[in-house]
């Protein structure tokens, strides 16, 4: 699909934040019409306007009534909210018919439904993308991938041409995986750096220097998640997990206990996870398994004595 399929929308992006704004250059940079946006609060639409140079409202609905296409970016906490805002639209607005996609996973389709019923395309295309700070550079989006769900094939196929045309790569969820595909995204997004956090925190009890332990300790996750990109999270299990060195684990959860307790659980399930990922591939044999599994039980009870 190219931008062609497109045509020669008007777009108005509404909740014009960190991803509305990389969204709407986006789409300018690739030749479309990015005419109106909106945003809740005063800051917001300041740096909407000079970062998007066009007219930005404090009510979606007047972002919504002189585009063809609206781009939803709200946070999901106002989604529900902003969707009903934007069934008062004023019925003689041109046009008629809107194409209407959110970025949002959660709810999936769900939330659009009052939107639908008027008539309405609906889609939801959610970028599988960190944008973490104000630069609105349209670069994070390229090669990243992108949920797409849809009611309907002329919805699927119009959020298949905009992830396209943002540089994005989509691929279709039904409607009961969007809860799933939120977990995924969370747990690939927010644990992994929750796991670097604890390593940084024991790295501390151990008299790293806080540099030393992020440029160290860093490389070393850096190097696991690229074994993960490459070849499958199983394969970037290693260390004394895959060598079935029970007694090395439990002397690390034994220390961890003494020196932070409070991270002792999280260490606990987060290694018998990966026993189980490797035993299920097939990496250890079922007896080390059960060495691994009984050693970090052992260490998990002295611990919780200990405290």
């Amino acid at each position: 699909m190219t931008e062609l399929e497109l045509g020669p929308l008007r777009f108005g992006i509404i909740g014009a934040g960190r991803l509305g704004c990389t969204i709407g250059r986006a789409l300018q940079a690739r030749g479309f019409g990015v005419v109106h946006a909106s945003s809740a609060s005063p800051d917001g639409r300041e740096r909407a306007a000079h970062v998007l140079d066009v007219p930005v409202h404090e009510d979606p609905v007047a972002a919504a009534s002189q585009v063809d296409c609206i781009v939803l970016c709200v946070p999901d906490d106002r989604l529900d909210a902003v969707v009903q805002r934007l069934t008062q639209r004023p019925a003689d607005a041109s046009p008629i018919q809107l194409r209407v996609v959110s970025t949002s996973a959660d709810g999936g389709l769900r939330a659009l439904a009052p939107l639908a019923r008027l008539g309405h395309l609906v889609s939801v295309l959610h970028p599988v993308a960190s944008v973490a700070d104000d630069a609105a550079d349209p670069a994070v989006l390229v090669g990243a991938g992108a949920a797409v769900g849809a009611d309907d094939e002329p919805g699927r196929v119009f959020a298949h041409a905009l992830a396209h045309a943002l540089g994005l790569h989509p691929f279709d969820l039904t409607e009961a995986a969007w809860p799933l595909h939120a977990a995924a995204r969370t747990a690939a997004a927010n644990l992994v750096a929750a796991t670097f956090g604890v390593a940084q925190s024991l790295a501390a009890e151990a008299g790293v220097h806080p540099d030393v332990a992020r440029a160290g300790y860093g490389r070393l996750a850096q190097a696991s998640i690229e074994r993960c990109i490459r070849a499958g999270a199983d394969s970037a299990i290693g260390g004394a997990i895959v060598r079935g060195d029970a007694a090395s684990l439990a002397r690390q959860l034994d220390g961890v206990a003494g020196a932070l307790p409070g991270a002792t659980e999280f260490m606990r399930e987060g290694l018998r996870s990966a026993v189980s990922r490797v035993a299920m591939a097939g990496r250890i044999d079922v007896a080390a398994s059960h060495d691994l599994e009984a050693a970090i039980g052992a260490a998990a009870r002295s611990g919780e004595g200990a405290t």
